[in-house]
């Protein structure tokens, strides 16, 4: 397959970046076991069986689940066999397709991406809706519908939702005690995590430099400052997707909120997001935003009693839980059989059985509306109560706009938040220079 415009490759190059802003990666633990089989004809396959090229970027215990999916597919479709490989990280996965489009290599059948909606445009990928509303289709009422919008580019939806993940607030219930705050009521409002945060932050050695910190975030810090903004009912882009709004007043509020958090009421340490997931696990933060695929780990590695809440919102208001995670995409092929053959695939990953399984073998979340209506996933989160805080945070789930500009708008937010935090730039004027940036870069679009 050929592209003829050139310009496609700046969209691709961007999907690289997005990857770093919607993919907070992290393995579930714990041995592996089968999922349960689903029956599926599969295509007919009028000369042997159709061989098919999937590949993926999930290592770990979390990788290992994958695989074995895939395995029970293949035993379950003999007609159909799978052969899924491991391509490296999210970013490096999306280098390698983008290589095989434009060097007009040949492409997987099926892939997992991250930012997989913007594939759609380069022509290489079929609209997952040719399949999902087809005679072999699915309901899609029964899955979320932050999860289609997180799949939607151009007002086409491309891609098929598969891991996915939403922020909470991880906090370490031990430290609550010792400060006299009550573990089992976290903070609810960003008041509150101030509040909570002014408590938690110590000298605990009497050397005049706090070593015990209330309240920080992953490095991922365009994330969160993204989920604030939403939640005081600012605007990511507008809706032409010509220029990003996050200059306004309600986005201005939140910004100078989160500054005010390190400068002000100093409860988070200025510029420290890389080292906040091990400080947390080293028992010298109270309270850290990051992504819920990081529950299982963390409840392992932690040497405390862990607590997982719903991210904090502004009082008054709803939170807002933005999508973040990978998809999966099939590529166009001139035999229909094998485009039918790779839907089957998807459909078998994606199905409420896999779901349930790749859920309960990691810190991802089911993409279904019924989750925890299922037997099973009842009977596991009685043993993991902890995963059940992100599942029900999906009744507050929100998909960010998926535009080709974002990777670099998630760019311009580190800076902006960076350079409020050391102290660089107001708000006002940290987030004026981003959506100069951005809206540039949306200018320059093909």
């Amino acid at each position: 397959m050929r592209i003829e415009n050139g310009g496609w490759r700046r969209v691709l190059w961007l999907g690289l970046v997005v990857i770093l802003a919607l993919l907070p990666a992290c393995g579930g633990r714990g041995g592996v076991t089968p999922p349960p089989q689903t029956e599926g004809a599969g295509p007919a396959a009028e000369e042997g069986v159709i061989e098919l090229e999937f590949w993926y970027a999930l290592s770990g215990t979390t990788g290992e689940a994958v695989e074995e999916m895939v395995q029970q597919f293949n035993a379950a479709h003999p007609n159909i066999q799978v052969t899924a490989t491991y391509q490296g990280s999210y970013g490096q996965i999306m280098g390698k397709i983008w290589n095989a489009i434009f060097a007009e290599e040949t492409l997987p059948h099926v892939s997992h991406l991250g930012g997989a909606a913007l594939v759609g445009k380069t022509g290489a990928a079929v609209p997952i809706t040719d399949f999902t509303d087809g005679d072999n289709g699915i309901d899609r009422s029964q899955v979320y519908d932050a999860f289609w919008e997180y799949n939607t580019a151009d007002g086409q939806l491309w891609s098929m939702p598969f891991n996915n993940s939403v922020p909470v607030l991880y906090y370490n219930r031990d430290l609550f005690v010792a400060a006299g705050l009550d573990p089992d009521s976290p903070p609810t409002t960003w008041d509150e995590v101030i509040e909570y945060g002014q408590a938690l932050t110590q000298d605990t050695d009497n050397n005049n430099e706090i070593d015990q910190w209330g309240y920080n975030t992953h490095k991922d810090t365009h994330w969160y400052i993204s989920t604030m903004f939403l939640e005081n009912g600012a605007q990511i882009v507008n809706e032409e997707q010509t220029e990003v709004l996050y200059n306004s007043p309600q986005a201005v509020e939140m910004l100078q909120l989160w500054g005010d958090m390190v400068n002000t009421h100093q409860i988070m340490p200025p510029g420290q997001h890389e080292e906040a997931k091990g400080d947390f696990l080293a028992g010298k933060l109270g309270m850290l935003a990051r992504s819920c695929a990081g529950i299982p780990s963390a409840a392992s590695d932690a040497p405390f009693d862990l607590g997982v809440a719903v991210i904090p919102t502004v009082g008054g208001r709803d939170p807002v839980e933005p999508i973040g995670g990978g998809s999966l995409v099939i590529f166009r092929n001139d035999d229909q059989a094998v485009l039918d053959a790779a839907w089957e695939f998807v459909k078998f990953m994606t199905s409420p059985e896999s779901s349930l399984y790749l859920s309960t073998h990691s810190g991802y979340v089911p993409i279904y509306k019924d989750a925890l209506e299922w037997p099973e996933m009842q009977t596991y989160l009685e043993e993991h109560p902890l995963q059940r805080v992100p599942i029900e945070a999906l009744q507050y789930s929100h998909a960010i706009p998926v535009f080709q500009a974002l990777g670099t708008s998630d760019s311009a937010l580190r800076q902006a938040v960076e350079k409020v935090e050391l102290g660089a730039a107001t708000p006002q004027q940290a987030l004026d220079e981003a959506k100069t940036v951005v809206d540039k870069n949306i200018a320059e679009q093909p």
